[in-house]
């Protein structure tokens, strides 16, 4: 039953992603002129890397500190993870940003667009945080899609990029859970 939901998702993600991929100009396009102050203030934090690293990242590894320090490497293992995934993805896509992003020296592959990193990690992150923190579930799931429509908003990646990042991420994070479930990663 557990690998028919798999496939089922597996196949949602990929439709999805193919429908947001045919609207991407239209969305950039609608996002570039609608800009709104109260959604610019709270996206603006939303889209920061830091913020998104201490709210879904290091705040948990506090909170597990005591509970459970497994728990922590788990959490650490899906953003690295998700991190060096979506690296490799920018190398081998090399697609351009809806706008004209900032450059970073030594670090140009940031620049490329797609796959949204933002959005693979805070989404790589959920089925953990969602598992083990479930009395905040709907704060983290409604960060993760801040997080995802921030970039949208801004202009700093297409519909599609962001929609890939997040079903990847989600998947990532879901499969180092059920490893770790399975006890393939480590000793729970």
């Amino acid at each position: 039953m557990r690998k028919a939901n798999n496939i089922l998702a597996l196949i949602i993600g990929i439709l999805l992603f193919l429908v947001s991929y045919s609207f991407d100009q239209q969305v950039s396009l609608f996002f570039k002129d609608a800009k709104f102050a109260f959604l610019d203030d709270i996206l603006g934090v939303a889209t920061n890397f830091g913020v998104v690293m201490v709210i879904m990242l290091l705040l948990p590894s506090i909170i597990f500190c005591k509970k459970n320090r497994k728990i922590i490497y788990l959490l650490w293992l899906a953003f690295l993870v998700s991190v060096i995934a979506a690296f490799i993805i920018k190398l081998i896509v090399l697609r351009q940003r809806p706008i004209e992003a900032l450059t970073y020296p030594f670090t140009s592959m940031i620049n490329y667009s797609f796959p949204s990193m933002h959005a693979m990690v805070a989404f790589s992150l959920l089925p953990l945080l969602m598992k083990y923190l479930p009395k905040q579930k709907t704060f983290w799931v409604a960060f993760a899609f801040l997080v995802a429509f921030s970039r949208i908003y801004f202009g700093f990646h297409f519909l599609s990029d962001v929609v890939f990042g997040a079903f990847a991420g989600y998947f990532i994070g879901g499969y180092l859970l059920k490893l770790y479930e399975k006890k393939k990663l480590w000793l729970k």
